[in-house]
């Protein structure tokens, strides 16, 4: 895993989800909110619950130690 990694805003969540759509992840976790204002997530098959919350804490920890640019 790098050290940092890049969080770049897009105009359109399409946007994000085509530049995911190009085969470089093994395994990819998507958290956002609905037009009507719900939470959801989506996760490829190859994760586990245990998986989801190891990746969501080190993203967690990542923010709070700000080196996500």
């Amino acid at each position: 895993m790098a050290d940092v990694v890049k969080l770049r805003p897009a105009e359109d969540p399409d946007e994000v989800l085509k530049a995911a759509a190009n085969g470089i992840y093994d395994e990819v976790l998507v958290i956002g909110w609905t037009k009507e204002g719900a939470m959801q997530m989506r996760s490829s098959l190859g994760l586990e619950a245990g998986d989801i919350l190891l990746l969501i804490e080190i993203a967690k920890k990542m923010l709070l130690e700000e080196v996500i640019e």
